[in-house]
């Protein structure tokens, strides 16, 4: 955690995890109605709906480089994460997707130049232990597939946020804006070639799916990456992605009580040992040793 945080920078560090752990969770039934990229495109048009309404101001990131950030931020890590999350619950899916934490880290050094160390090292091959008994020792395993869409889509997350922390000019709200103004023709694309059923999903979507949606696209999207992308213009990787450990127990909890899971005593023990590979990362457990 970033030394000296101001109260606003905190507030911004916990509503994203906030967000993503509710959001990721309830958009597990809105995935299984409707088609994933396609899900993804009605909520980044009505993001940018609302945003060119309301924001006005001229966004200043140059149109290549908001083509690489909305790329890995939106249609490719979108694709994959939802994509996997069709294929198990949204428990494991929540587990899984945090090694996206030392992702950030190691990817923050590779392209952005910041800290790397021993600690760090060692705390993503504790992380990946305990990603490891999650998908291995479970009663009924989840399937490989599903899972390694999740990893994948983690490492293009990554990707993109050291990408918009390296390249955009912008505020967390104009980012979140370009992104889907710049999203959406790609995911129109995505969706066109690689899915059906588009029209289907609309047609035969209740008052459930259709809150369901509402309630992933506010909150797991609009009002997550407004505070998430303001927190990476305040701060480094390496200060803002401890906060998405948060992510997990919120989530965690959210399918247990909303959507009716539950967790096998190998989950808890894989997200024990996942949460401390994390925390090490993180440097809440071990002082830090730069690499030589």
């Amino acid at each position: 955690m970033a030394v000296g945080m101001n109260p606003k920078t905190l507030l911004l560090a916990l509503v994203a995890p906030f967000c993503w752990g509710t959001g990721l969770a309830m958009a597990k039934p809105a995935v299984t109605h409707f088609p994933p990229l396609f899900m993804m495109l009605l909520v980044y048009s009505g993001i940018a709906l609302i945003m060119l309404i309301t924001v006005r101001d001229r966004i200043k990131t140059p149109w290549r480089s908001l083509l690489l950030i909305s790329a890995f931020s939106v249609t490719i890590q979108g694709a994959f994460v939802f994509w996997g999350l069709r294929g198990v619950e949204a428990t494991t899916a929540n587990l899984v997707l945090q090694t996206q934490v030392p992702m950030a880290v190691f990817l923050g050094w590779l392209v952005a130049g910041e800290e790397l160390n021993l600690r760090k090292i060692l705390g993503t091959m504790i992380a990946l232990v305990g990603v490891a008994i999650v998908i291995g020792l479970p009663e009924q395993r989840p399937a490989l597939l599903p899972v390694t869409l999740i990893i994948l889509g983690g490492f293009f997350w990554a990707f993109g946020q050291v990408l918009a922390r390296k390249l955009s000019q912008d505020s967390g709200i104009m980012l979140l804006k370009a992104n889907a103004l710049m999203g959406i023709p790609q995911l129109i694309l995505a969706t066109a070639i690689f899915e059906t059923g588009q029209l289907q999903s609309i047609t035969s979507a209740g008052p459930t799916e259709w809150a369901t949606l509402a309630f992933v696209g506010f909150v797991g999207f609009y009002l997550a990456y407004i505070a998430w992308f303001s927190l990476l213009r305040r701060c480094r990787m390496d200060e803002a992605a401890p906060f998405v450990l948060l992510m997990t127990p919120i989530g965690l909890l959210t399918a247990v009580i909303v959507l009716g899971e539950r967790m096998s005593g190998a989950q808890l023990l894989g997200a024990a040992v996942l949460l401390l590979g994390l925390a090490i990362v993180n440097g809440f457990l071990m002082p830090k040793q730069k690499l030589a």
